[in-house]
């Protein structure tokens, strides 16, 4: 069953507006995002979808929804069906739905504050690990499938130095001397907390996560770190009306000029402004694609 959340915790279902074609058909514009805990993801939108929703009225727009999907291959069915008009989410999955539903990016987000942030992977100091190399024959943790600095920056980083990579269903599991194993933690923090009670030899995370933990644990080190690259995109359905499109961007990127728009930034995880994507991510999305492709596996 697909699920839409509206205004106000009403829960949708779509299959409702096909059984109940008396009701009156309205314009609606609809947020995506991909998250295992739909709810609490919901919630963290709706500051935008709400303001989104005021601003674009003028093209016939008189909804607001949130479409919250459980994975990169859902929401990129919900864009490819329509579903979804606007997604934001952080660079990896952006781009691997760009390249499964054909979705164009827009623009970046400054997320609490920051337009950047880099990929760290640590481990615990005095442990004889003092290079990526060093993890041949251990166990990394990573975040989850989805996550940019927690999952595929870090495996990039380890696939460059020529490393051999196994998933394993549990950290106890053996690992080959020629191989790095890795584990899903699901969150970051949990990554930090087996790298700090030994259960794995390391650890993957965002650098503003790692700087936040290693003030108050001093017996962590960072032993490779990523470049920058912007933490949240923009990025719409292929076939949005290019009319919409431009409102939205203009809308997006003035939204840090009025008062109302700050309210709703603030209201939205502490957003500063949304910008225009720099010349040096492009360049990036387009080095990476080969990695981003294999992940999906397409040929």
């Amino acid at each position: 069953m697909i699920r839409r959340w509206g205004f106000g915790g009403k829960l949708l279902n779509v299959a409702a507006f096909l059984l109940l074609p008396q009701l009156a058909y309205t314009a609606s514009f609809t947020l995506g995002s991909i998250s295992t805990a739909p709810l609490v993801e919901s919630g963290k939108f709706w500051p935008l979808v709400s303001y989104l929703e005021r601003q674009l009225r003028s093209e016939g727009i008189d909804d607001g929804k949130v479409l919250v999907a459980e994975s990169i291959p859902a929401m990129s069915s919900f864009l490819k069906q329509r579903q979804v008009d606007l997604y934001i989410d952080s660079f990896f999955p952006s781009l691997a739905v760009s390249r499964l539903s054909g979705s164009s990016l827009m623009l970046r987000r400054w997320k609490t504050g920051k337009s950047e942030y880099s990929s760290v992977v640590f481990t615990q100091k005095n442990n004889g690990i003092a290079r990526l190399e060093d993890l041949k024959g251990k166990i990394i943790a990573l975040e989850s499938p989805f996550s940019s600095t927690g999952y595929f920056f870090p495996k990039i980083a380890l696939l460059e130095k020529g490393l051999r990579l196994m998933p394993k269903r549990y950290e106890t599991e053996p690992v080959r001397p020629d191989e790095v194993g890795y584990v899903f933690a699901q969150n970051d923090s949990k990554a930090i907390l087996m790298v700090l009670s030994a259960i794995v030899a390391a650890g993957a995370t965002d650098n503003q996560k790692y700087l936040t933990v290693s003030r108050n644990v001093d017996n962590l080190k960072i032993i490779h770190e990523t470049d920058s690259f912007s933490r949240h995109i923009v990025s719409y359905r292929a076939d949005l009306p290019t009319k919409l499109v431009n409102r939205v961007k203009e809308v997006l990127l003035n939204m840090h000029q009025s008062e109302e728009g700050r309210q709703a930034l603030a209201a939205f995880e502490n957003t500063t402004k949304f910008e225009e994507l720099p010349t040096r991510d492009i360049d990036l999305m387009a080095k990476l694609r080969k990695y981003v492709d294999a992940e999906l596996k397409i040929q």
